[in-house]
C-alpha cells in the first residue's frame, strides 16, 4: 500500500480517489500530509523543484500554522488528528504509522547542532511535547503531553515530564505475562 493510502487511511479512515477528495477538503491532518509529501518530492526534483517546494512548503506554513520541513523524512501513515503548531525540523525521521497531535515540536537541541529525532513505527506523541536533539523514540512509545525530550525513549515505554522520565512500559504485543515473570520484568 502506498504511503498517501495509508496516511488517507489512518487520518480520514476513507480510500480511493474519490475518498482523497473529500479528505483533503474534510481532513486538516490529511491535507497538512499531502503538501508535506508533495514539497518533499519537489525538493529533490532539481532547482525548478526546490523553488516550487519553497512554495508549496511557505503555503502550507501560512495556512495550517505548522512547519513541516521539505528535508524531514516521513514515514507512511502519519496521522496529525490536530494539525496546528506542528513544527517538524529539517533532519527529523518519522517511522511508519505515528501520530502527532498538535504542538509538537522535532527539533535541535542547540544552534550549531545539526541533529534531530528519530520516531520509531507506532509511536504516539500528545499535544504540546517537545523532542530536541540526536534522539531516538522507541518502537509504540508514548510521550506524554507536554513532555519535553531530550534523551531516547525505549521501545513500548511512557514518559512523561520536564524533562521526560519514563512511567511505564507496554507489554509487547504478544507476550504473556508469564513471559514477563520468566525475564524477571515488572507485570505492568
Amino acid at each position: 500500500m502506498s504511503m498517501w493510502r495509508q496516511d488517507l487511511e489512518r487520518n480520514a479512515a476513507r480510500s480511493g480517489l474519490a475518498g482523497a477528495l473529500i479528505a483533503y477538503v474534510t481532513s486538516p491532518g490529511f491535507a497538512l500530509v499531502s503538501r508535506a509529501r508533495l514539497a518533499s518530492w519537489l525538493n529533490v526534483r532539481g532547482k525548478g523543484g526546490r523553488l516550487l517546494s519553497r512554495l508549496v512548503w511557505r503555503s502550507t506554513v501560512r495556512n495550517y500554522g505548522c512547519y513541516v520541513a521539505p528535508a524531514a523524512r516521513l514515514g507512511a501513515g502519519l496521522c496529525l488528528p490536530h494539525p496546528v503548531g506542528i513544527v517538524i525540523g529539517e533532519g527529523s525521521v518519522i517511522g511508519n504509522d505515528v501520530t502527532i497531535y498538535q504542538g509538537v515540536t522535532l527539533g535541535r537541541a542547540s544552534h550549531d547542532v545539526d541533529a534531530y529525532p528519530s520516531i520509531d513505527d507506532g509511536a504516539v506523541i500528545y499535544a504540546g511535547a517537545t523532542l530536541l536533539g540526536p534522539i531516538r523514540i522507541g518502537r509504540k512509545a508514548i510521550v506524554a503531553a507536554h513532555s519535553v525530550v531530550l534523551s531516547d525513549v525505549p521501545d513500548f515505554a511512557t514518559v512523561v515530564g520536564a524533562p521526560a522520565r519514563i512511567v511505564g512500559t507496554a507489554r509487547p504485543e504478544g507476550r504473556s505475562p508469564a513471559a514477563d515473570v520468566k525475564l524477571g520484568a515488572a507485570s505492568r
